[in-house]
């Protein structure tokens, strides 16, 4: 078990049970398309088609998104929350 700070959108604090730290979330970048990160805000090599290529100047940028979106929702995830979470990334408590 390991803790973790995560993002979430408000439906899924209602059931964080079902939420994985490799879940993905678009963040927005001023002047370029949204770049793929992570629930606890580790950026990924990928823009948010899945194209990889993302220039270390937006990545960069990309980290700063306190509120990145979810890509099928469009809901914000930006209420951050420390949690306990296993070996495999899955939810197993808020710390």
């Amino acid at each position: 078990m390991r803790k973790e700070r995560w993002a979430f959108t408000q439906a899924e604090l209602a059931a964080p049970a079902e939420c994985n730290g490799y879940d993905e979330f678009n963040a927005s970048v001023p002047n370029e398309d949204p770049v793929i990160v992570y629930r606890d805000g580790t950026v990924s090599n990928r823009w948010y088609d899945g194209t990889a290529g993302v220039p270390t100047e937006t990545a960069a940028l990309a980290g700063e998104d306190e509120s990145p979106y979810n890509p099928d929702t469009g809901e914000l995830a930006d209420t951050w929350r420390d949690v306990e979470v296993d070996d495999a990334g899955n939810f197993l408590a808020f710390a």
